[in-house]
């Protein structure tokens, strides 16, 4: 199947208002997002993801990607810390993930481990949304971001852009079926 990955990002191109991204989604985004969430046949998140995030429904593996080889303390039963490191690391075990996983694998972390699997091309399908809200920390260039996809969709609804960055190069999914 595919790694497909969601962030939502303020006008300002932050990630982050008030410590939380959810702060800074809409509707249209909520929806996406939660459409996708509940698609998943597993999740690729950060150690920060894994901390304040509420996975309490989930009943699918939740890969716990970390560059701490310190135990963490693991708030749901189906997740499991996997440390990355050196990050070059990352995209063979999120290859090895992709092995196991019979379906989606659906990426929900922070700006800094999304954009380590952007940049090795393990990511095939990112859904961004750009809100009209601005945020207060964690700053991307969505520019340089969305450079790593060869194809990107746009539309808007109610104020947020939604986008479908795919890439057609080399990919977890791509080597998988070849």
């Amino acid at each position: 199947m595919a790694v497909i990955a969601s962030l939502v990002v303020g006008s300002n191109g932050a990630t982050i208002l008030r410590g939380e991204s959810r702060a800074l989604s809409t509707p249209a985004d909520r929806e996406r997002f939660l459409a996708r969430h509940r698609s998943a046949a597993a999740f690729i998140i950060g150690k920060n993801s894994a901390r304040v995030e509420n996975y309490s429904g989930c009943e699918v593996p939740i890969f716990v990607l970390t560059r701490s080889f310190q135990p963490l303390t693991l708030t749901h039963p189906t997740m499991q810390q996997i440390n990355v490191f050196p990050e070059s690391d990352i995209a063979e075990i999120t290859r090895r993930i992709d092995e196991r996983v019979d379906g989606d694998i659906v990426v929900e972390a922070g700006a800094q481990l999304l954009i380590s699997l952007i940049k090795v091309g393990v990511i095939d399908l990112l859904e961004l949304s750009i809100t009209p809200i601005e945020g207060d920390d964690c700053f991307i260039d969505i520019d340089s971001l969305i450079s790593h996809f060869t194809e990107i969709k746009r539309r808007e609804v109610d104020g947020t852009q939604l986008l479908e960055c795919r890439n057609e190069g080399y990919s977890t999914n791509s080597e998988k079926n070849s």
